[in-house]
């Protein structure tokens, strides 16, 4: 009788063995998965500033505010799909929150108060009716400096092709400008 109580004991103790390697498998496996998750990047956007050098007679003024605008939030939507990155708000008291007004030094300050890491500043250039240029950076607090300058084209200065626009601007910022 002890001998088969003994091979019962060892047999759950068998048992019991192999559910501890499976959990500690189960738990190194799970760990791993989780070691690939990584943190949100925060990023906060500033409204791009707008420059006209067309040289066109016509006042477009409202028009291109209202691209801008449009861009600005076309921008936003498009990083806002992205799981790597966190868009933060600035908290501006201006009218509008760009390099300008309230200036680099005052955008930097409330980045920070927003807790972002990251800073996109630009700006929209008509050259012409046919040709446009986005110019843009993402500033690194952490480093204090750039990490990513570019300068793209658009054709067009229609609703559709700046909207296109911020779709590219938002694509290249997250191909070549977030780590």
């Amino acid at each position: 009788m002890l001998k088969v109580q003994c091979a019962e004991v060892r047999f759950r103790l068998f048992e019991c063995g192999r559910f501890l390697l499976i959990l500690v498998g189960a738990g190194v496996h799970a760990s791993a998965a989780f070691a690939d998750v990584v943190e949100p990047t925060t990023l906060a956007i500033a409204d791009f500033e707008f420059r006209d050098t067309s040289g066109e007679v016509r006042d477009q003024t409202a028009a291109h505010e209202a691209r801008l605008n449009a861009f600005g939030v076309a921008l936003q939507d498009g990083l806002s799909g992205n799981q790597k990155i966190d868009l933060v708000a600035l908290p501006c008291q201006t009218e509008r929150c760009t390099i300008k007004d309230p200036g680099l030094v005052d955008l930097s300050k409330q980045a920070r108060t927003a807790s972002a890491k990251y800073l996109l500043i630009g700006q929209m250039h008509k050259m012409s009716t046919l040709v446009g240029w986005v110019k843009f950076a993402v500033l690194d607090w952490n480093n204090n400096k750039p990490i990513c300058d570019r300068y793209l084209t658009y054709r067009g200065d229609t609703d559709e092709a700046w909207r296109r626009a911020a779709e590219f601007t938002a694509c290249d910022v997250e191909k070549h400008c977030i780590p």
